[in-house]
Parts: structure tokens; C-alpha cells; sequence
């Protein structure tokens, strides 16, 4: 792969409504079903989130700390106090799925005006390279 290519992270939608949760200071792990317990992600790897649902921009972005398919149980066992999502909430959301992609998160970081992204991102989230991360923070000024 070249290095221009290369992955430096991956956007995640997030609904609007929840946007606040991630950068409250008091969460830092993120789970994601994903269709298969594989990734391009690694530690130091970025996840910009995309609020979905309204206003459906960049809001803010947070570095990979740890990476890790879990099962549910284990990770409201682990993770239940860090989680982004209540305990409810995380049941419903992952349904009757094996495995999570969970995601440790440092240095989460609201951005001071959401930034603007020039195609939708669907549930599945989209890679980003070098390339275009640097390209998103020079266009919007970050």
C-alpha cells in the first residue's frame, strides 16, 4: 500500500443526540458492530465521529488507545462505567451479536465548529487515510 494511502483512522456516525456523551470526559470506549471481527484499525489510529441524524458533519475525534473484539458481557464486565452507551442502550444495540469491535479512546476532543465532509457516511463508517485527514483539517481550519 502506499503511504499516501495509507489508513490513519475511520469515520463513525453517532447520532446527533448522543455527540455530548463522547466528549463529556467521563467516557471513553466505543463499541461498533461491525459484520466481521476484523479491522484496518490499530493504536494511535484516529475515529472521527459524524453526527448522523441532523446536522450530519464532523463533530470531533478521539486516538485509539486499545482495540479488541469482545463479547457483550465481557465488555459491560470490563468497560460497563466507560462505555458511550448506557447498559440498556448497548443490550439493544447489539442485539444477539457475538463479538463488538471496542475501541479504548485517548485525547477525545470536541471540535470547536463541525467540520464539513463532502459525501455521507453510512452505519458501516468509512477508513481515512493520511491523505485525506490532513486534507479535512487544512480545508475546515482545525
Amino acid at each position: 500500500m502506499e503511504k499516501m494511502n495509507k489508513v490513519r483512522g475511520v469515520i463513525y456516525p453517532i447520532p446527533n443526540s448522543l455527540t455530548s456523551r463522547l466528549f463529556d470526559g467521563k467516557t471513553n470506549v466505543f463499541a461498533k458492530c461491525i459484520s466481521h471481527n476484523s479491522t484496518k484499525l490499530l493504536p494511535k489510529h484516529k475515529v472521527i465521529f459524524y453526527a448522523s441524524r441532523g446536522q450530519k458533519k464532523l463533530v470531533g475525534e478521539g486516538t485509539i488507545e486499545k482495540v479488541e473484539f469482545l463479547a457483550p458481557d465481557v465488555i459491560l464486565a470490563k468497560y460497563e462505567k466507560t462505555l458511550f452507551l448506557g447498559k440498556d442502550e448497548f443490550l439493544t444495540y447489539v442485539g444477539c451479536r457475538n463479538m463488538i469491535l471496542t475501541l479504548t479512546l485517548k485525547d477525545l476532543a470536541k471540535y470547536p465548529k463541525p467540520l464539513n465532509y463532502y459525501k455521507p457516511i453510512t452505519m458501516t463508517g468509512q477508513y481515512i487515510s493520511n491523505e485525506e485527514y490532513n486534507a479535512l483539517i487544512r480545508e475546515n481550519g482545525k
